[in-house]
């Protein structure tokens, strides 16, 4: 990095303090988004097998999928609920592009999107990304688009209902909350897709949108990716 660019950087940061989105401190010059301390300290999920780990057996006999896969594991009271609060609540879309390309260096190493065509984020309903600004799943795949290169397809699968948060739903109680929530509006002009959400539960909101894309093209494969799997 060259003294001009450095002298730029630190008169950014003087201008504009930047903050770790998860304890709040101060971030130095060459710290991005989290701090030092809070990125080591992430609980990241090491996934060997794609087709056998605690994401793909959400999806067993329900789903065919190709492979699934989750970067960090998600508590409600850790410090996992803060960086989620910050993407999703906080208008952080740079947050969102910042850790797609962290999920993507990581599995793009392990050739986890060998194959894989296009990707397809889970929509939100109009009225929410209205009042939110922008979908956080559709920055998380801008993200893994940035360093795959695959091309990210928006506005195919349409969100037909402002369904309730199912923070607190029974698992019965989510699986019905997502009956029939989304339309495939347009053709999907490929064979094996990668579908993004930020947060994966019990997978009912996922195990919709899969389904909706299957219904309309039956020979379409299937590949899950989310930020954090509770």
């Amino acid at each position: 990095m060259n003294k001009v660019t450095t002298w730029w950087r630190d008169f950014r940061d003087l201008l504009s303090p930047r903050y770790c989105a998860i304890c709040g401190k101060h971030l130095n010059p060459c710290e991005e988004k989290l701090c030092t301390s809070c990125l080591l300290q992430l609980p990241y999920l090491s996934i060997q097998d794609y087709l056998d780990n605690d994401v793909s057996r959400v999806f067993w006999g329900k789903l065919p999928v190709e492979q699934c896969s989750s970067f960090i594991r998600y508590g409600a009271d850790d410090e996992i609920h803060r960086l989620v609060h910050q993407l999703k609540y906080r208008h952080r879309p740079d947050l969102g592009r910042w850790l797609g390309r962290q999920m993507a260096l990581k599995l793009q190493r392990e050739g986890f999107f060998e194959g894989i065509e296009c990707i397809i984020p889970v929509p939100l309903h109009w009225r929410r990304r209205l009042k939110r600004g922008y979908n956080q799943s559709e920055q998380l795949a801008l993200g893994v688009s940035q360093i795959t290169g695959l091309p990210v397809l928006t506005g195919y699968v349409r969100r037909v209902r402002n369904n309730k948060t199912q923070t607190h739903m029974s698992h019965s109680e989510r699986i019905e909350n997502v009956k029939d929530l989304f339309w495939v509006r347009r053709p999907i002009p490929h064979l094996h897709v990668l579908l993004i959400d930020d947060v994966i539960t019990t997978g009912a909101t996922m195990l919709s949108f899969a389904e909706s894309i299957v219904a309309s093209k039956p020979d379409v494969r299937i590949s899950i990716l989310s930020l954090a799997k509770t």
